[in-house]
């Protein structure tokens, strides 16, 4: 009996050691983890994969905001809102779509502003969005990956107007004043609403310069919610 107790004595000191090493591992890789999440949330990971800097940038017949190819013979065009969590999930998918059809030149993306879950705010936010454009041509697109940025690490709130002029380097007052004029957003639900749009995200296709319509493939019609990226890619190819 004497002999265990030594033993059982003698094995603390290294059970110690070790419950303390494991501890201390697992809270460095909390820190480290920590550190990530917060440096990803502040500069827009969702989107930080693409330069949008270097994709040809334009404006449609009623000013929607257009990226890539002008000579692409297909548009695909999204109705989101960044406050909608649906969006946000979809929003990968469409950052996939961008990579593979609008990187290459195969296709083109039109983004529409359309407030559901995100009401006034993401409202304000397309506003803020149009004034960055004028300001500094290219800033809608730097806008709409920051944004996304914002929603995924919890920070698209009531402050989003001065924390996107911080990161986009402009003045807050002025983008503030031009939004009160800004009406894009309105054109945009007006839009999506002659369309049969009732909710986000949304998906619809224009064929060169032809009418927005919903996707049919396969003999179906995708006239509400999200559409899969190997769809998107098989309408694209088919378009080619």
């Amino acid at each position: 009996m004497a002999t265990q107790k030594a033993l059982n004595s003698a094995a603390a000191p290294g059970s110690s050691r070790q419950g303390l090493l494991v501890i201390g591992v697992v809270a460095v890789a909390a820190i480290v983890l920590a550190i990530v999440v917060i440096a990803l949330a502040g500069t827009g990971s969702v989107s930080g994969a693409i330069n949008y800097t270097e994709l040809p940038q334009s404006r449609g017949d009623d000013g929607a905001f257009v990226l890539g190819n002008p000579d692409a013979p297909i548009t695909i065009i999204e109705f989101a809102d960044y406050g909608c969590p649906h969006c946000l999930t979809y929003h990968g998918t469409m950052q996939e779509f961008i990579q593979k059809y609008v990187v290459t030149g195969k296709a083109k993306f039109e983004y529409r502003n359309f407030p559901t879950a995100g009401g006034d705010l993401t409202r304000f936010a397309a506003q803020l969005q149009e004034c960055a454009e004028e300001q500094r041509p290219g800033a809608f697109w730097e806008a709409y990956g920051l944004l996304y940025g914002y929603s995924e690490g919890g920070r698209y709130n009531r402050d989003v107007g001065r924390t996107l002029a911080t990161d986009l380097n402009m003045n807050y007052s002025d983008l503030l004043t031009c939004s009160s004029d800004a009406s894009q957003v309105t054109t945009d639900i007006n839009f999506g609403r002659t369309s049969q749009i009732t909710g986000t995200p949304a998906v619809m296709v224009r064929y060169n310069d032809g009418p927005a319509q919903f996707i049919n493939y396969n003999g179906q019609v995708y006239n509400r919610g999200s559409v899969t990226i190997d769809v998107l890619g098989a309408v694209v190819e088919q378009a080619q």
